[in-house]
């Protein structure tokens, strides 16, 4: 009974030591396979960048807009009289003429026959005004002798106040159909360059249809508009420069002349308007002007051109800013830029470091090595 008792303690204990073997060995397996996979895990790479300190400094203050040259004044020359034939136009095309300068005739035979008419009968009121005045004074002579009755004087005075109403009715009759008769030919409202011309000779003249139209090219205009952050420092009076696409290399002048005192609503703009001497012809109207408004000098916080990351399909801006070993991404909103360097309106601060080469491998908290520091923002 003692010895079964011994056998069975000691298969037990041979059970106990293998099962204290197996947990030993599977411990130390796991532990192996976990060091091993930790020594197989990746470790995070830091991306190399190139960064530059945000500072402050001065830029050149200005505002660049475009817009179309156009003549200063647009005239189309329409006839007064409808319905006469136009027999002669005097200019083309490209000729320069001065203010009152006959342009065009139409057809006026009739209209010159009544006029003669008309001032034949001025002619005659004017006669028998002047016999009914002599007779007049001499029964007036004879009344103060008592040898005119008063009746007499009073029938030649109702005469002569007859014969002057006569007079002063043919006379507005010629007036009026002296107007009628210059009013068949066309002058030039304003001086100018004969733009266009939209009828030919022999056509019926049409008081809704213009045959001419002059441009008065010697002065310029540009009408444009300006942002609601630079309405405040525009002013009547400014002096400008601009460049046309014709002559890319050659700068011209002008000032503005015009400045809306309101902006539109849903643009946040205003109006404004050019002027433009011209007077040797070498601007044209149609040619487009690239203007600058130049405002002086400004104090801004900068930084390179080179940080700027554009968010695709806007006009938004972004940069990434170092934080100990990590990238970033800060969205910002910027305003001048002159060569390389831009104005930070709001979203940076003065001394942060930003990446300005190595952004395409970045992404919001990546960690980065800085190998390079550079200073283009002075």
């Amino acid at each position: 009974m003692g010895e079964q008792k011994k056998a069975s303690n000691k298969t037990a204990w041979i059970i106990g030591c293998l099962i204290l073997i197996f947990l030993a060995i599977t411990v130390f397996n796991f532990l192996g396979l976990r060091k091993k996979d930790d020594s197989l895990a990746p470790k995070e790479e830091k991306v190399p960048v190139q960064v530059d300190t945000v500072k402050k400094g001065e830029l050149d203050w200005f505002l660049d807009v475009t817009g179309d040259l156009k003549p200063f004044q647009v005239v189309d020359v329409h006839p007064k009289v409808a319905g006469r034939i136009i027999e002669k136009i005097l200019v083309e095309k490209g000729d320069w003429v001065k203010k009152g300068q006959l342009l065009a005739v139409l057809e006026k035979d009739t209209v010159k026959a009544r006029v003669n008419r008309a001032r034949a009968e001025v002619e005659v009121a004017q006669t028998n005004l002047e016999v009914l005045q002599k007779d007049y004074r001499r029964i007036k002579n004879l009344f103060r002798e008592h040898a005119a009755p008063k009746q007499k004087l009073d029938h030649i005075q109702a005469e002569l106040k007859a014969a002057k109403a006569r007079l002063k009715q043919a006379g507005a009759v010629l007036k009026e159909l002296q107007i009628l008769y210059r009013n068949h030919n066309i002058y030039a409202p304003c001086k100018g360059v004969v733009t266009a011309r939209y009828v030919d000779p022999g056509n019926l003249s049409d008081t809704e249809i213009p045959v001419l139209r002059i441009s008065n090219e010697k002065i310029l205009k540009v009408e444009t508009s300006i942002p609601e952050r630079d309405f405040p420092f525009v002013r009547k009076g400014m002096e400008v420069t601009f460049h046309t696409d014709a002559y890319p290399e050659k700068a011209f002048s002008g000032q503005i002349a015009i400045v809306s005192p309101t902006l539109n609503p849903k643009s946040r703009t205003a109006n404004i308007e050019i002027h433009i001497p011209n007077n040797d012809l070498t601007l044209r109207s149609g040619m487009f002007a690239h203007v600058r408004l130049y405002f002086g000098k400004k104090k801004a916080l900068i930084i390179s051109r080179d940080a700027l990351n554009k968010v695709p399909g806007t006009g938004n801006y972004y940069v990434y800013v170092i934080k100990g070993q990590k990238a970033y991404l800060r969205n910002i909103q910027t305003g001048l830029k002159q060569g390389n360097r831009v104005q930070v309106i709001s979203g940076l601060h003065e001394g942060e470091q930003i990446v300005v080469k190595g952004q395409n491998r970045l992404k919001d908290g990546v960690l980065v090595e800085v190998k390079e520091k550079r200073d283009e923002t002075n």
